[in-house]
């Protein structure tokens, strides 16, 4: 369980926020506060009202959409020092993805109205808020480039560096990366039959590459599984 001295350690050494100036830094943290999920336990689901932005501090979030006839269904892992819900504060519209976690898990929690006034103070804040929709559309436009790879092992091969986020360099701090994800939302991310996905798997745990346990998958060497999409593609 996090102290939210260590919850904010956590956020600034990694993803959005520590891409921001000290001063936006400070004024989001002040306003923040920890809450707690269960595992299976939703945070917000699609078409919710407009709300607060969740950092996720540890633990794993499932991203899950429905924007056509089908789902909800799962569609990304979210990891520590990921921001989610800026989309609906920022346009005041219904939650377009749903968030559930994997695992227990704890998030900062900034809440609308915290977010209204920090812009109000400070209008620019808004080009900062904005950063989290671009890294999001920057992560959606490789997820559709990378499904449009059309050897199938190499498409679950960068469909799992994604979700274990090193699709394009690993950590700097790497330690092996923990993905909550089952054989069979593999294969529905990956567009192959469940059969396929679990050959695939098992050849790349075979290899020391991954380690599998149940709904769990352990990227063990990411620098590798980089490697192998490199080349021509068949």
């Amino acid at each position: 369980m996090c102290e939210i001295v260590t919850a904010h350690e956590i956020v600034l050494r990694r993803g959005w926020l520590s891409l921001t100036p000290q001063s936006f830094q400070r004024d989001v943290l002040d306003r923040c506060f920890l809450v707690r999920f269960e595992a299976g336990e939703f945070i917000y689901v699609v078409g919710d009202p407009p709300g607060g932005m969740f950092g996720l501090v540890s633990g794993g979030v499932s991203v899950s959409i429905a924007p056509g006839e089908r789902g909800p269904y799962f569609a990304h892992f979210a990891r520590p020092g990921t921001w989610m819900g800026e989309a609906a504060a920022i346009t005041g519209q219904s939650r377009r993805v749903g968030l559930s976690a994997t695992r227990d898990t704890e998030l900062l929690h900034l809440p609308l109205q915290e977010i209204r006034e920090i812009v109000e103070k400070n209008p620019e804040a808004w080009r900062l808020f904005a950063l989290i929709t671009i890294g999001h559309l920057d992560m959606a436009i490789g997820a559709s480039d990378d499904l449009m790879i059309r050897d199938h092992v190499k498409r679950c091969v960068a469909v799992l560096l994604r979700l274990g986020g090193c699709r394009q360099a690993s950590p700097a701090d790497f330690s092996p990366i923990e993905v909550d994800v089952s054989q069979e939302e593999m294969a529905v991310l990956s567009n192959v039959a469940r059969t396929t996905a679990g050959a695939v798997l098992r050849k790349l745990e075979a290899s020391g590459c991954i380690e599998q346990s149940y709904r769990r998958i352990r990227i063990l060497t990411p620098d590798a599984l980089r490697g192998m999409l490199q080349g021509s593609q068949t």
